[in-house]
């Protein structure tokens, strides 16, 4: 399968939560950093207890998300694992594995931080999604 090209990337970093808030434009410059990555049924994606420094959104295929062994939630089309990884550097407490045959996009903990540096309104647009997440868990 052929890579996609920037503007599948956009279609599918549109789906992501975390990125909902930021134009078209934005997105693009997100897309371009983004890369895509293929991992065949059963390799670990990132592990438990182990650095992540970056963010997967998942293009096409299922990613278990486990911990202990035990799967927690299986992430399918869309749907993005190791978003924490962009702002923190603490070990993740999960393992993914790719269920299945899996294409990711993968953004990049430090490529992010340089897009972020000279993009500040991708940045409060990133940061204003958080800020009301947080506010609807403290809030209920």
């Amino acid at each position: 399968m052929a890579e996609r090209n920037l503007v599948e990337k956009v279609i599918a970093l549109e789906a992501v939560e975390l990125l909902r808030s930021l134009s078209p434009d934005q997105l693009a410059r997100v897309a371009s950093i983004a890369q895509e990555v293929h991992f065949p049924p059963g390799k670990v994606i990132f592990e438990a207890g182990k650095d992540v420094d970056a963010l997967y959104v998942v293009l096409d295929g299922s990613v278990a998300v486990s911990r202990g062994g035990e799967v927690l939630a299986h992430a399918q089309q869309n749907e993005v694992i190791g978003a924490w990884a962009l702002f923190d550097d603490e070990p993740m407490q999960v393992t993914a594995t790719a269920a299945e045959d899996v294409r990711v996009l993968k953004i990049s903990r430090s490529d992010f931080y340089e897009l972020l540096a000279d993009n500040i309104e991708i940045a409060a647009g990133i940061f204003s999604t958080l800020v009301k997440r947080f506010r609807k868990l403290v809030e209920g």
